[in-house]
């Protein structure tokens, strides 16, 4: 339940990394693992000749504000079934078993991706191109930092799934104009300088977070990355209820096929993420001054 807002804030339950990939000798409990746990069982799947999802994409999931792993298990592993993609989600700094890592803030939470990033692509030696950032509210903030930060460094991630997004923190409750000073996760700062093709989920009766926070968003992103958006009518912020999951999942596979999977075949068109990119709208100079604003 998100119904808290959006803002970071601590939650209690479970903490540090969850790597879901589901198949047949996944188990029906949560894994929580430590990354030198995580980087043990990748060695052992390499040794029994298998891999990470054996060639599936990855979603990096940032999960909303009130959530932790433990809570957004099923919702993960639900997704990593049905998809049938790997699953790598994490909790910010404040979160979970993490509340005694710092208090929770936007600085942490970009760190904290990062480094999760880091893991995938370092120690489980996944490509960005297999990588999907999913962020659900409060985590569209991080997975919009990435996804810019990837994209001027010339590595694009895959893909970028925005569940309940929001523009920005301050222009929730207030529509602003511009980004003002102490406003946090600048989504619609960071989103000219995604070269990823972007999914828009949103519920037209969300509560929290207003619907048109999405719509204003998507004009944003520049055109060639911008997926065919999945609007709910009647879906509210917290849940994807039982009676739209099939539309739900529907709209997912064939954003993967058409956007994602081409990537990780490596084929390179225009709104699929080739890895490297010579036009760029924004330096990395301009992104670090945004996030050091």
């Amino acid at each position: 339940d998100d119904a808290g807002g959006v803002g970071p804030s601590s939650g209690g339950g479970a903490g540090g990394y969850y790597s879901g990939n589901y198949s047949s000798s996944v188990p029906s409990t949560p894994q929580i693992r430590t990354p030198k746990e995580l980087e043990m069982s990748v060695a052992m799947a390499a040794r029994s000749g298998g891999g990470l999802g054996h060639g599936a994409p990855t979603i990096l999931y940032s999960h909303a504000n009130a959530e932790d792993l433990g809570n957004i298990y099923p919702w993960c592993k639900f997704l990593s079934k049905m998809l049938g993609v790997n699953i790598f989600a994490y909790d910010y700094t404040g979160y979970g078993l993490a509340t005694d890592q710092g208090d929770p803030s936007e600085d942490y939470c970009f760190a904290d991706i990062s480094a999760a990033f880091s893991y995938l692509t370092t120690v489980l030696q996944i490509p960005p191109p297999s990588i999907i950032l999913y962020g659900r509210s409060l985590g569209s903030g991080p997975s919009c930092y990435l996804a810019a930060r990837t994209a001027e460094e010339g590595d694009a991630v895959g893909g970028l799934i925005l569940h309940a997004p929001f523009l920005s923190v301050y222009r929730i409750v207030l529509e602003s104009g511009c980004t003002l000073p102490g406003d946090r996760f600048p989504n619609v700062d960071f989103a000219p300088s995604i070269r990823s093709s972007v999914l828009f989920i949103h519920g037209t009766k969300d509560s929290i977070v207003p619907f048109n926070h999405s719509e204003r968003l998507l004009e944003t992103v520049i055109e060639p990355y911008r997926a065919e958006p999945v609007f709910i009518k009647g879906m509210g912020h917290n849940n994807v209820h039982a009676s739209v999951r099939p539309l739900f999942i529907d709209r997912l596979r064939k954003y993967l096929d058409r956007h994602v999977m081409p990537n990780v075949r490596g084929e390179r068109s225009m709104g699929g993420n080739g890895n490297k990119y010579d036009s760029r709208t924004r330096s990395s100079k301009k992104l670090a001054r945004l996030v050091a604003r």
